[in-house]
């Protein structure tokens, strides 16, 4: 029998839906020791991703650390022309406001503990300077935590086996015309990274809307009957409606997007059309977290970067199921 490769894992997390989804994934996977959670603002405010992070790891009775992050974006807020707090308009369906995230996930306890003492972005610096092995880090959220600390520390990059970056779109986009929401929010952070010579693998929405679940998908994870597939079906479902009454009708399904990032790191396959490629990052107007892509014969930069542009619905769906089976 072929012995499980187990590799470390920081999971950096806005949760959200998708993500509680994710941190599930990385929870009941065999190949990953979860080290830590670090969260930041994004899906919500930082003080709520941390609560939901907290009570989801109740819920699911494990104590795996948790670290809160930062709470708005290295710069971009700073300039009136790159305003993040754009009018929101509410979804009202019979009287009732549908969200994709609501403030608190519903079906999880209180936490009766509290994030540790350290800042998120500090208990990366400590770990990463410690670290006697190499670790993954996957993120989920914008990149804040990870913008902050290579800014302060670029040499910890070489401690980083690997980082898969849900985030970023290259013919899909959702916060803005050329933006994803993850690298919308924070592009500095993504153009600091870069810069370390860390080369990610991103899972875009190119890939997570490929992968996207139906209600069918809602079903099957339902018929396992633990409390892992019926809370991931319960989120879907969440998401669906959402996007149902959004979108229109046709529109029943949704991409789990965070929960396909860590498929990625069990089994990468699970990505399809991956292309390696040189990028940089859109920093103003028009392409504001616009994945810059040099598609020239010869391109000005070095491929940097690995983008996965499809993903194998039918294998991310099995590997739900069998993760979250027991």
């Amino acid at each position: 029998m072929e012995k499980i490769k187990i590799r470390k894992v920081i999971l950096d997390v806005d949760t959200g839906s998708d993500d509680a989804i994710a941190i599930m994934c990385a929870v009941k996977a065999e190949s990953i020791q979860l080290e830590a959670i670090c969260t930041v603002w994004g899906n919500l405010t930082v003080d709520k991703t941390t609560l939901n992070t907290l009570g989801l790891c109740e819920a699911l009775g494990v104590d795996i650390p948790v670290y809160a992050g930062c709470h708005r974006p290295m710069v971009k807020d700073r300039s009136p022309y790159r305003d993040l707090d754009n009018a929101y308009e509410p979804l009202i369906v019979d009287g009732k406001e549908l969200k994709i995230h609501y403030d608190r996930l519903e079906g999880i306890p209180e936490p009766t503990r509290k994030a540790g003492s350290r800042h998120a972005v500090r208990f990366y610096y400590d770990y990463l300077t410690e670290a006697t092995e190499p670790v993954t880090i996957i993120a989920t959220g914008p990149l804040t935590n990870l913008g902050f600390l290579f800014r302060l520390a670029p040499h910890l990059a070489e401690k980083v086996e690997q980082l898969i970056i849900m985030g970023g779109g290259v013919h899909i986009t959702n916060s803005s015309r050329a933006g994803e929401a993850n690298i919308w929010h924070d592009p500095e952070a993504l153009q600091i990274i870069l810069d370390t010579g860390i080369h990610p693998l991103l899972v875009p929405l190119d890939a997570t809307h490929a992968a996207a679940l139906n209600l069918d998908d809602c079903q099957k994870l339902e018929s396992l009957g633990t409390f892992a597939a019926e809370f991931t079906a319960k989120l879907a479902r969440q998401r669906i409606e959402y996007e149902s009454a959004r979108f229109g009708e046709y529109h029943s399904f949704s991409a789990i997007h965070d929960a396909l990032a860590v498929c990625a790191s069990i089994d990468e396959s699970v990505l399809e059309d991956v292309q390696e490629l040189a990028c940089r990052v859109g920093l103003s107007g028009s392409v504001d977290g616009d994945l810059l892509i040099d598609r020239r014969e010869v391109p000005e930069e070095k491929v940097n970067v690995s983008i996965a542009l499809s993903a194998n619905k039918e294998k991310f769906v099995a590997m739900l199921c069998e993760l979250f089976a027991n």
